[in-house]
């Protein structure tokens, strides 16, 4: 529970509880489709989607593009291929370029270029509609439940 981010993710899926807890700490986690599609699993079973359903911090990734990518651009195609297989629509897209971002190791100056002068703000003050083209309402809906759900949690506990 101490990690930074996760490449891949897909064993989430065998974990209720796992991924659960990953989605209230909103622990970045890396997916690269075509990878996976190569070593583990078809596309139509690869989790990437319901997890970005479910709220998950994910986002795109690349893994060994040497081996599993045929353009140079692998990044797109795993873009690509999230849109096509998983029928994303293009606010869905931007949000995970967003989350792309937010997740990189890109200094403070490019990210509040990218996503929002004050990026690290959770809701809608974290985020520029203009530069990221995901809608505040988005935003904020994922902020909500979110908070709600940690709530949640510590009346719990």
């Amino acid at each position: 529970m101490c990690a930074e981010g996760i490449a891949h993710g897909i064993n989430l899926a065998k974990s209720s509880v796992l991924e659960y807890a990953y989605y209230v700490a909103q622990i970045p986690c890396y997916v690269s489709p075509v990878s996976n599609n190569y070593l583990f699993l078809d596309y139509i079973q690869n989790p990437f989607s319901l997890f970005f359903k479910r709220g998950l911090n994910v986002s795109l990734a690349t893994d060994n593009p040497l081996y599993f990518h045929f353009t140079r651009e692998p990044l797109l195609e795993e873009y690509s291929i999230a849109h096509n297989v998983f029928k994303l629509s293009m606010v869905d897209m931007c949000e995970i370029s967003r989350n792309s971002v937010l997740h990189s190791g890109f200094p403070h100056s490019r990210k509040k270029e990218c996503v929002s002068d004050t990026y690290w703000l959770s809701g809608p003050s974290g985020n520029d509609t203009c530069k990221t083209n995901v809608p505040q309402v988005r935003v904020s809906f994922r902020s909500e439940v979110l908070s709600n759900e940690l709530l949640i949690c510590d009346i719990i506990s």
